[in-house]
C-alpha cells in the first residue's frame, strides 16, 4: 500500500498535516518497516465516522508509587494537525507523574481534542518510563477508528524492537506486531510528549556529533487496513543549554535539533530530568515561536525526580 505521505504535523504554523514521506528518509527505512497490523476482514461493517470512542479507564493506582509532579501540554494555534481526513484540533495532554518503588516512573494522563473539528474526544493514556526518563511502555485507552470493539493499544519499547498489541472481541481482529529497531525509537504520531523527549535521553552532548533515532507513525487509513505503520530514521543533535520560559517559570533547558525525512529540522527543549518543555518546527533564529508548537503550559512539582 502506498502511504499518502506521512505527517508533517508541526510544520510552519501547524496548518498543514502532511504524513512523513515513505519514499525518502533521513537515514534509511529498514525492510518491513511498513506493516499492516490486521488482515483484511471483508465481513466487517464499514465505519463511516470516527464516533466517540467508548471511555476506557486505566488500571487502578498501584501500591508503592509516589506522586512527584503533574502538568499539561498544549498544541498552540487554531489549525488542525494530523491527517487531512481526520485532523486533530485543540489538543491538550494533562498528566500526573508517579515514582515507583524500583525507581522507574509511571504517567497517567488524558488527551482532549476534537477530531473531526465538531467531534470531541477524551482518551486516557499511560506511560512507563525508566529511571532516566526513557519510554518503556505506552498504552492508549481508546478504540481504533475501524475496529470499534478494539483496544487499548499497548506498545513496549524494547532494546531491539517495539512490540504492540491490542485485543478485540473478535480474535481475527486482534493486533500483534513487532517492529525491529536499530536506534532509540519514539512516536511521531499519535502525539506523545513523553515519547518525543525520550529520544533525546541517549543523545550525545558533543555539539559536533549526531545520534541516530527512529520515528514511528501509526495511521488508520481504512477498514481493509485499519492500522498502517511507518518507521523512519532521523538524527538528534545537541545544541547546548538556554533559558526558556515555560509553564510560568524559567528553565535552563537542554536544546536539541531533530532531523527527519523531507523536513527542515525540528527543535526540542527538555529539562535536565528529561521532561519535554517545548517542541516546534525550526525557524526564525531557532527561537520558540509564541503561537505554534507543543509546549508545557502548566507544571507543579511535588517532589524531586
Amino acid at each position: 500500500m502506498n502511504s499518502k505521505g506521512t505527517m508533517n504535523a508541526w510544520r510552519g504554523h501547524f496548518r498543514s498535516l502532511i504524513w512523513l514521506g515513505v519514499a525518502a528518509i533521513w537515514l534509511t527505512v529498514s525492510p518491513g518497516s511498513y506493516s499492516a497490523l490486521f488482515a483484511s476482514d471483508n465481513s466487517s461493517p464499514r465505519i463511516t465516522s470516527t464516533g466517540q470512542a467508548a471511555k476506557q479507564t486505566p488500571e487502578p493506582a498501584m501500591p508503592g508509587r509516589t506522586k512527584v509532579a503533574e502538568g499539561e501540554y498544549r498544541v498552540l494555534g487554531q489549525s488542525g494537525i494530523g491527517s487531512f481526513d481526520f485532523a486533530v484540533y485543540d489538543f491538550t495532554e494533562s498528566w500526573t507523574l508517579w515514582r515507583l518503588e524500583d525507581g522507574t516512573f509511571e504517567v497517567d494522563g488524558t488527551r482532549d481534542y476534537r477530531s473531526p473539528a465538531d467531534e470531541p474526544h477524551s482518551d486516557n493514556f499511560e506511560a512507563r518510563l525508566s529511571d532516566s526518563f526513557r519510554v518503556l511502555k505506552l498504552i492508549e485507552f481508546r478504540t481504533l477508528r475501524w475496529r470499534p470493539n478494539s483496544g487499548p493499544l499497548s506498545c513496549d519499547f524494547l532494546p531491539a524492537k517495539v512490540a504492540c498489541t491490542a485485543s478485540s472481541r473478535s480474535k481475527s481482529e486482534n493486533l500483534s506486531l513487532e517492529l525491529p529497531t536499530q536506534a532509540a525509537a519514539g512516536l511521531m504520531w499519535p502525539i506523545s510528549a513523553f515519547s518525543l523527549s525520550s529520544i533525546t535521553r541517549g543523545a550525545s552532548h558533543d555539539p559536533k556529533a549526531t545520534t541516530p533515532v527512529e520515528l514511528l507513525t501509526f495511521e488508520e487509513p481504512s477498514d481493509a487496513e485499519p492500522i498502517f505503520t511507518t518507521t523512519l530514521g532521523g538524527r538528534v543533535k545537541y545544541l547546548g543549554q538556554e533559558k526558556l520560559l515555560s509553564a510560568g517559570r524559567e528553565w535552563l533547558a537542554d536544546k536539541f535539533e531533530l532531523k527527519v525525512a523531507m523536513h527542515a529540522p525540528f527543535l526540542l527543549w527538555t529539562s535536565s530530568q528529561g521532561l519535554l518543555l517545548a517542541f516546534t518546527y525550526e525557524k526564525d533564529g531557532n527561537r520558540l515561536p509564541d503561537n505554534e508548537g507543543m509546549v508545557l503550559v502548566s507544571f507543579r512539582k511535588l517532589q524531586e525526580f
